[in-house]
C-alpha cells in the first residue's frame, strides 16, 4: 500500500509538539510493516538551515492557482530510512518560525494547494492521510483529483486548533466554490472552517485515542461544536487509535543521552546515579531525602499549568525537589510563582538531551492536563521507572492504570472534575515514596515492561484504511 503522510511537522526536521513524533515513529513503524510510506510537509527555513541535504534533490516543478494568484512551488526528496519525505518549498514558509504568523491560514492553505497539485502529478498513493486543520481541506481538494478511488483519513490530534477563514477564502485560497460555504459543508460559527471541512471530506476520521474518541464524540458544546459535527456527520466512520511510542529512541537501556543505563532488573542503581547527573548538571545540590518530581510539557492552560505551580507549598512537607522543562504562553507566571520556592528548577527552553535524563531521573512525573488527546510523556515515563501522576483525561486513561487497579497499577490517575484531587493525589502519591512500601516496586516494574509500541496501533491503522470502501 502506498500511503502519503501529510502534516505541518515532522521529526528529525521539524516540531513544535506531539504531531512531529506521530509522524516520525508512525512511519517509521509503516515501513517495518511493509508499506510504502511518504511524508510531505512545508519546507521551513529551519529545515532548510539545518538539514542542508533536504534541498540537493530536487523532485519536481510546478505551479498552481489559488483563486487571486497565481503560485510557483519546488518539491524536494530525501530518503531517511527508507522513508520518503518530500519538501513543498514556497515563498510563504520562508519565516524564522513554523507558526503564529497573521496569515497562517493562507500559508497552510498554499501548502495544502501545492500537494493536491503533487498528489495530481504523481498519482499513485494508495491512502492520502492527514493531520490537523493544517492539511484539513485536502481530503475536498482531492473530490476533484482524476484518480478518485484515493482513500483518504483526517487525525485529529488537537481539536482546539481548528483554522478559521473567511467566507470568500474558500474560493482566494483554494478556488473552490463559494456555495461550500452557504450550503454549511465547511461553515461553522459563521466561519470558513478548515477542520469541519476534513471530517466532512474525509472517508474516515480519527483521533488518537478511544477514551478521546468517546470525550469527543459526547461534547457538543466544547471545540466551538466540532463533536457535535462528528457525531451527526462522522459517526460511524470516527475512532480513537492510541498512540504508539518509539521504543528504539525512548529506551532505557540504550539511550545514550543517560549516564548509566538500565533496564527493569536495574532500575534503581540506573536512577540514582542518572539523579546524581542531572542534578550536577543544574548546579542543584543532592541534599533532600523526598522524590525528585519534573515535568516537561508546554506551558499553557491546556496543560494545567496552574495545577503545576499548586504543588509548590507541599514541597517542603516531603523533602522533595522539583524540575521542570518548558515554554509557553505562561512561562512568565511559572516563573515568577516559583521564585521564593528553593525547592523548584525551572528550565525555560526545551532541551531534548537534558529531557531524556529528567525522564530517567525522576520519581514522578506531572501531566495535570486539563484535555489530551494521547499524549507521550506518560508512556516515557512509565518505561523509564517513573511514576506517572495525570488527570482523567484523554490517552491518559487509556495508559495509566490507577493504583485503585492495585496488582496491574502503573501510576496515579486523579479526577479531572473535581477541584481538590489533583493535591490529594499529589499527597498521597508523595506519602507513598516515603512509606518505602515495597509496593512501588511493581508499580514501577509494571510501568517498565508495558508495551507502548507501535505495533499494535499500526495495525489498527492499516485496518482503518483497508475498512474504506467504494
Amino acid at each position: 500500500m502506498k500511503i502519503l503522510l501529510v502534516c505541518s511537522e515532522a521529526l528529525p526536521y521539524c516540531k513544535s509538539g506531539g504531531l512531529a513524533d506521530f509522524i516520525f515513529s508512525f512511519s517509521k513503524a509503516l515501513k517495518e510493516e511493509g508499506q510504502d510510506v511518504s511524508v510531505i510537509l512545508p519546507y521551513y527555513n529551519s529545515i532548510k538551515y539545518k538539514f542542508p541535504e533536504t534541498n540537493k534533490e530536487i523532485y519536481d516543478k510546478f505551479g498552481f492557482d489559488m483563486g487571486t494568484h497565481y503560485q510557483g512551488c519546488t518539491t524536494y526528496f530525501y530518503d531517511l530510512n527508507g522513508v520518503k519525505y518530500f519538501f513543498t518549498c514556497t515563498d510563504r514558509f520562508e519565516r524564522d518560525g513554523m507558526y503564529g504568523y497573521y496569515d497562517d491560514t493562507e500559508r497552510f492553505a498554499c501548502f495544502m494547494m501545492a500537494v493536491n497539485t503533487f498528489i495530481t502529478r504523481h498519482n499513485d498513493f494508495d491512502v492520502v492521510h492527514c493531520n490537523d486543520w493544517q492539511s484539513a481541506v485536502l481530503p475536498l481538494l482531492l473530490h476533484y483529483n482524476p484518480r478518485h478511488e484515493i482513500k483518504t483519513v483526517l487525525t485529529i490530534h488537537n481539536p482546539a486548533y481548528q483554522g478559521w477563514a473567511r467566507r470568500d477564502d474558500v474560493y482566494n485560497f483554494f478556488k473552490l466554490d463559494t456555495n461550500y460555504f452557504d450550503s454549511g459543508y465547511c461553515r461553522l460559527n459563521n466561519c470558513f472552517n478548515y477542520l469541519k471541512t476534513g471530517i466532512m471530506a474525509s472517508k474516515k476520521v480519527n483521533t488518537v485515542s478511544k477514551n478521546h474518541a468517546n470525550e469527543l464524540i459526547n461534547d457538543h458544546l466544547g471545540y466551538s461544536g466540532i463533536g457535535a459535527i462528528i457525531d451527526y456527520c462522522k459517526h460511524n466512520d470516527f475512532t480513537g487509535i492510541v498512540n504508539g511510542l518509539d521504543i528504539d529512541v525512548w529506551n532505557p537501556k540504550t539511550d545514550h543521552n543517560l549516564v548509566c543505563n538500565y533496564d527493569v532488573n536495574t532500575y534503581e542503581s540506573g536512577k540514582a546515579k542518572n539523579k546524581e547527573a542531572i542534578l550536577n548538571k543544574l548546579g542543584l545540590k543532592n541534599d533532600f531525602k523526598g522524590p525528585l518530581v519534573s515535568a516537561i510539557t508546554r506551558l499553557s492552560d491546556q496543560k494545567g499549568v496552574d495545577r503545576l505551580m499548586q504543588v509548590f507549598p507541599y514541597l517542603k512537607n516531603y523533602d522533595a525537589k522539583y524540575i521542570v522543562i518548558g515554554t509557553g504562553e505562561k512561562e512568565g507566571d511559572f516563573l515568577y510563582q516559583s521564585l521564593p520556592y528553593k525547592e523548584v528548577y525551572f528550565v525555560k527552553n526545551y532541551d531534548e538531551n537534558l529531557a531524556h535524563l529528567l525522564y530517567a531521573a525522576s520519581d514522578f512525573f506531572l501531566m495535570p492536563s486539563y484535555f489530551e488527546p494521547c499524549g507521550t510523556s506518560q508512556l516515557i515515563s512509565m518505561r523509564y521507572g517513573t511514576i506517572p501522576i495525570v488527570s482523567s483525561v484523554g490517552g491518559l486513561v487509556d495508559t495509566v492504570h490507577d493504583m485503585s487497579t492495585n496488582e496491574l497499577a502503573t501510576g496515579y490517575v486523579f479526577n479531572n472534575s473535581d477541584p481538590g484531587a489533583f493535591i490529594s493525589c499529589f499527597k498521597s502519591a508523595m506519602d507513598f515514596y516515603l512509606s518505602n512500601d515495597p509496593f512501588i516496586k511493581k508499580v514501577i516494574t509494571n510501568g517498565m515492561t508495558g508495551d507502548y509500541s507501535w505495533k499494535k496501533s499500526c495495525k489498527e491503522y492499516l485496518e482503518l484504511y483497508n475498512s474504506i470502501t467504494w
